[in-house]
């Protein structure tokens, strides 16, 4: 167990060099990564966004790789979580049309983006995967017709 207290002095050397200037949690079962890591390993939130803006950590191993370990660390941003920090960075309305090469689809979608509206197709199954738009309407197919529908 002389590893694991190791481990939480560390853990609280940390924790303590943010005291005062940021909010720190400690999540002991958190297994998400990359695998590689060898050490600490972090993810800033900020306050209004549901994801973590920035992941990183220690990763002393990953030179071995190629035939040299030395001490690292990484992190990666999240972009698209950043941009909705922006100010006007609110999301945009537009509408969610089905997947197809139909001629008639194809028309509509074109004469709508015409109009200046912003039209998503998405690939089946992924619906909601758009993160900088929200769909409130929906092109749908009625009595050969497509026609839109508002969401809600």
């Amino acid at each position: 167990a002389p590893g694991v207290v190791k481990a939480l002095a560390e853990l609280a050397a940390l924790a303590g060099a943010a005291l005062g200037r940021a909010e720190v949690a400690i999540d002991l079962a958190d297994l998400r990564g990359y695998q590689y890591e060898s050490g600490a390993m972090f993810r800033l939130y900020v306050p209004g966004l549901p994801n973590a803006v920035a992941n990183g950590g220690r990763y002393d191993h990953v030179g071995e790789a190629f035939g040299r370990a030395r001490p690292a660390t990484g992190f990666s941003l999240d972009l698209r979580e950043l941009a909705r920090l922006l100010p006007g960075a609110e999301r945009k309305h537009a509408i969610r049309a089905p997947w197809g090469n139909a001629p008639e689809l194809r028309e509509r979608i074109a004469q709508l983006r015409k109009e200046g509206e912003i039209v998503i197709q998405s690939l089946p199954g992924h619906d909601n995967d758009q993160d900088e738009f929200e769909c409130d309407r929906a092109l749908v197919l009625e009595h050969s017709n497509w026609i839109l529908k508002t969401l809600g």
